[in-house]
C-alpha cells in the first residue's frame, strides 16, 4: 500500500509535466521537478501515516476511506500551496503544481478506492475467533459485513459452551484439519483460549500458514479502541510501568507544550480583554471560572476557564437551580474562546495538549469503584483535547454514566498504548476539524 503510494505520488510528477507542457518531458525536466516534489511527497506520506491510512487492518475497518482520503488530501493540497508558495524553488510551481495537485488526486482516490482493494480481495479469507463476550460477536459482525472483500468466512469456537478443555482442543484440531483457516483470533484473557496457546502455535507452522491474532489486538485495531474487559494482566505489564519507555516522547511534548501555549497566548492579549469587558458588562460577575479536576497519578488540579454562566461570585458561580448559559457565555461556548484560559494550565504544567479530558473528582470516585482499571486514565497527563473527543462524541454530559464511561475509557486505554508524537498530530488535526465544523462536544 505504501509503495503504491509513493509510485502514484511520483507518476502524478511526470503526467502532469506531460499535460503542461503536452509532450514527453525530458529527462532533465523531470529532475528539475523531481526534488520539490519529493520534499512534498514526504509531508503528504507523513500525512497519510498520521490519520491512519497505513493500519494493518484498513481494509476490514475504514469504512469512512473515502472520506478519510478527501480529509487527507485537502491538507495536503493546503501544504503543497504553502510549501510552493513561501520557499525559494528553482521552478515555477503554479500551472505544474495546479495540475499535479489534480492528477495525483485522481490517481490516489482510484488507487485507494478501487484497484488495491480489487487486488487485495482476489483471495477470500477464512476467520476463526475463539472466545466469548461482545466484543468476539462485535468482531465476527465487523468481519461478515465487511464491504472491501469479496467473501470472508467467519467460523466461531463459543468458549463458554465448552466445559473442558479437551473439548475445545479437540474443536479448533477439527477446524484445522477440515478447514481452511487464515486467521485466527483468540481471546487470551479467557482460561480456555489460554490453554489453547500451544496448539496455536502448533497451527502457525502448518503447511498452509495459519496467522494468529490475540482478541484484544484485533479489536483495537478494528475499532482503535481498548475495553477494559479485554485488558489482562500481561496489558498492564506491558503498558503500565514506573519506569515510562517514553522518555523521550514526554520530554518532545512537554517542550511542544510550552511553545505551543506561548504562541497561542501571544494573540490571545487582544482577546483576553475583550472578554473580560464584556463579562463585566454583561452582570459584573467574575471573568474566570475555576473548577477542580483530577490529573496526572490522581492529583487533584485547578482548571481555568472564562466563567459562561450566570453568578456575581468569584468564579463558584450561583445557585445550581439558578444556573443557565448567559448570551455572551454561549458565544464563548461556540468558539472554544472560553477554553483559552486553560493554556495557563498548559503552561503550569497540569494539562496538556493531547490527553484524556480530565474529570471532577465527585464521578472519578464513583467511577473507580464502578469501572474496572478506570484509573488507568490518569496514568498519563490529561489534554485540551484527547482520542476520546475525536472518536467518540457521545460522552456523558451531566451525572454519572458509567456505560458510556466504559466507552470513553476504551479510547483513553488505546492513547494511553499507542501515544506518540504521530498520534497526537492526528488528533490535533481531527481536533482543528472538529472545531472548524463545530460538531464537537
Amino acid at each position: 500500500m505504501f509503495t503504491g503510494d509513493v509510485m502514484i505520488f511520483l507518476s502524478s510528477i511526470v503526467v502532469a509535466l506531460v499535460i503542461r507542457y503536452q509532450s514527453i518531458p525530458a529527462e532533465s525536466l523531470i529532475t528539475q521537478h523531481l526534488g520539490p516534489f519529493s520534499f512534498l511527497i514526504i509531508i503528504w506520506v507523513l500525512i497519510y501515516f498520521a490519520l491512519g491510512l497505513y493500519d494493518r487492518y484498513i481494509l476490514f475497518t475504514r469504512k469512512e476511506l473515502l472520506g478519510k482520503i478527501i480529509q487527507a488530501q485537502v491538507i495536503n493540497i493546503l501544504l503543497a500551496v504553502v510549501i510552493f508558495f513561501s520557499l525559494p524553488l528553482s521552478i515555477e510551481p503554479k500551472t505544474t503544481l495546479f495540475i499535479y495537485l489534480v492528477v495525483s488526486i485522481a490517481l490516489i482516490t482510484a488507487w485507494r478506492l478501487y484497484l488495491f482493494p480489487y487486488i487485495a480481495s482476489a483471495k477470500s479469507f477464512y476467520v476463526l475467533v475463539v472466545g466469548t463476550g461482545e466484543e468476539a460477536a462485535d468482531i465476527i459482525r465487523v468481519l461478515k459485513n465487511n464491504q472491501y472483500f469479496r467473501q470472508v468466512d467467519v467460523n466461531f469456537i463459543d468458549t463458554k459452551e465448552y466445559s473442558d478443555q479437551s473439548l475445545v482442543v479437540e474443536a479448533l484440531t477439527e477446524y484445522a484439519v477440515n478447514h481452511r483457516i487464515d486467521i485466527v483470533v483468540a481471546d487470551l484473557n479467557e482460561k480456555l483460549s489460554q490453554a489453547l496457546v500451544p496448539l496455536f502455535f502448533d497451527l502457525s507452522f502448518m503447511e498452509r500458514k495459519v496467522n494468529f491474532f490475540s482478541l484484544t489486538a484485533f479489536f483495537e485495531q478494528l475499532h482503535h479502541r481498548i475495553p477494559p474487559s479485554l485488558i489482562g494482566e500481561s496489558w498492564l505489564l506491558e503498558n503500565v510501568s514506573s519506569q515510562s519507555p517514553h522518555y523521550a516522547y514526554d520530554v518532545a511534548k512537554r517542550v511542544i507544550d510550552v511553545v505551543g501555549a506561548i504562541i497561542m497566548l501571544v494573540p490571545s492579549i487582544i482577546i483576553f480583554p475583550l472578554v473580560a469587558i464584556g463579562l463585566k458588562i454583561q452582570d459584573g460577575g467574575a471573568i474566570f471560572y475555576r473548577t477542580t479536576r483530577i490529573g496526572q497519578f490522581n492529583q487533584s488540579i485547578e482548571i481555568l476557564k472564562f466563567r459562561t454562566m450566570n453568578g456575581r461570585d468569584t468564579g463558584t458561580q450561583a445557585l445550581q437551580s439558578k444556573l443557565y448559559v448567559t448570551q455572551l457565555g454561549l458565544f464563548l461556548r461556540k468558539l472554544r474562546i472560553d477554553e483559552l484560559p486553560q493554556l495557563f494550565n498548559v503552561l503550569k504544567g497540569d494539562l496538556s495538549f493531547i490527553g484524556p479530558r480530565p474529570e471532577i473528582p465527585e464521578l472519578v470516585d464513583v467511577y473507580a469503584e464502578n469501572i474496572p482499571y478506570y484509573n488507568l486514565r490518569h496514568f498519563i497527563k490529561p489534554g485540551l483535547s484527547g482520542w476520546a473527543q475525536i472518536n467518540n462524541f457521545d460522552v456523558p454530559r451531566q451525572g454519572v454514566d458509567v456505560k458510556r464511561t466504559i466507552d470513553k475509557l476504551s479510547f483513553d486505554l488505546y492513547y494511553l498504548r499507542h501515544r506518540s508524537l504521530l498520534l497526537d498530530i492526528e488528533i490535533a488535526l481531527k481536533t482543528v476539524n472538529t472545531v472548524l465544523s463545530r460538531t464537537g462536544t
